[in-house]
This record gives C-alpha cells, sequence and structure tokens, in this order.
C-alpha cells in the first residue's frame, strides 16, 4: 500500500524536476499544488466570465447599446445565448453579432439602453473653416548674437609699462611651474643632491606651559 501511495505522489509531482524523484520533497509540492488547484479552479471561472463581459461590453459600445439593457433585452427574447458565444461572435464575426445585437434590441423598452450621442458633432474640414482647432505655434526662438573673437594674450603688444609686462606673462608662475616639471623628472640620485626644502613654522608656543602635565604610556 505504501508504495502504490509514493507512486501516485511521484506521479502527481511529474515534470517538476528534482521534485519528481524525491519522494520527502514531492509530497511537500502536491500538497501545494493541490492547494493551488482548488483555489485557482474557481478564480479561473471569475476571471474568464469577466473577459467575456469586457469583450461583449467593448462590442456592444461600438454600436451604441449599453451592455446591461442588452443583456436585459436577451433575456426576454426567444434567443439562447450565453455570454461564451456572443464573445465568441463579438470577436471572430462581427456581422452575426450585429445582426444578433439588432433582433435582441428590437422590442426594447428600456428608455437608457442607447448611449447619448455626442453634441454637436462636426467633420475636421467644418472645424477649419470656423475655425474652433487651436494650434499651438511654437514660440520664435532667441537669436543668439554674434560672440566676439577676443584677442590672445600678448605681452610685447599690449603692455604699456614693466609691470604690465609682468602681470600679462605670468611669467613667474611659468618658471615655477617648469621648476617643479623639472623636479618631477630627476631620477633618485639627482634628487639627493639638491638642498632639502626646509618648512618654517610660525607657530611660537611656550612649552612650559605643558610642563605640569604627565604623559603615561598606553
Amino acid at each position: 500500500m505504501a508504495i502504490w501511495a509514493k507512486k501516485k505522489v511521484l506521479r502527481l509531482a511529474k515534470g517538476m524536476s528534482r521534485k519528481s524523484n524525491c519522494f520527502t520533497i514531492a509530497i511537500r509540492r502536491v500538497q501545494k499544488k493541490l492547494q493551488y488547484q482548488y483555489r485557482d479552479r474557481r478564480r479561473k471561472k471569475r476571471t474568464v466570465r469577466r473577459e467575456w463581459i469586457h469583450t461583449i461590453n467593448n462590442a456592444c459600445r461600438e454600436h451604441k447599446v449599453r451592455y446591461s439593457a442588452f443583456i436585459c433585452n436577451l433575456n426576454r427574447s426567444n434567443l439562447v445565448l450565453n455570454r461564451k458565444m456572443l464573445a465568441d461572435l463579438a470577436v471572430n464575426e462581427p456581422y452575426s453579432f450585429k445582426a444578433t445585437l439588432d433582433e435582441v434590441m428590437k422590442n426594447n423598452h428600456i428608455a437608457s439602453a442607447f448611449l447619448p450621442k455626442p453634441r454637436g458633432d462636426i467633420t475636421y474640414k467644418e472645424a477649419l473653416k470656423k475655425n474652433l482647432l487651436a494650434f499651438n505655434v511654437p514660440e520664435k526662438e532667441p537669436e543668439i548674437p554674434d560672440l566676439k573673437i577676443l584677442r590672445l594674450r600678448n605681452p610685447e603688444r599690449d603692455a604699456g609699462t614693466d609691470a604690465d609686462y609682468y602681470r600679462l606673462s605670468f611669467r613667474e608662475e611659468d618658471e615655477k611651474w617648469l621648476a617643479d616639471q623639472k623636479k618631477l623628472q630627476l631620477t633618485l640620485k639627482e634628487m639627493k643632491k639638491h638642498p632639502r626644502e626646509v618648512i618654517e613654522d610660525d607657530w611660537d608656543e611656550n612649552p612650559e606651559l605643558y610642563k605640569h602635565k604627565t604623559w603615561k604610556r598606553t
């Protein structure tokens, strides 16, 4: 009996890769599978029925008829058509659906069965003649003024005095930059020949202020 039960569980778990071979994993997946089947069996009916209603509603609105009025008159008529058949007619045979719709709505007793027509039906050409269409004219883009090409720095031409020449040429900054570049290109032996740069500090503080403090090693 136990072997037959295991075979039944493994047969239900067919197509679940490793879960269809190992019984301890398969029995858990089969229980979940049966739970989902019970739940989705009802959910699928609701989903399919909702899709039929949407299809019939859209087909009725193409002919300016309300869905509720169409179903109400269909129940009063002698036609035996369910929503599945009507949805198939609306998708695959629109002319047959139109004939069915006319036959059902022939003896209509509902005042608000048909959709109201839009007010003021007008064609595109008539709207153009009456100047009813408002076009959004783009604003004119601002014109970009012509850029003035500035002359390059020329100390020999623009300098009037020695100070102006020194300012325009940036001679001091250029010399400093070149010196830094030369230092970067030196080897270790060449760098040892150069004197070390001593950074002088203006920090004048009396060290006797810290004599009373005792420093402990950590």
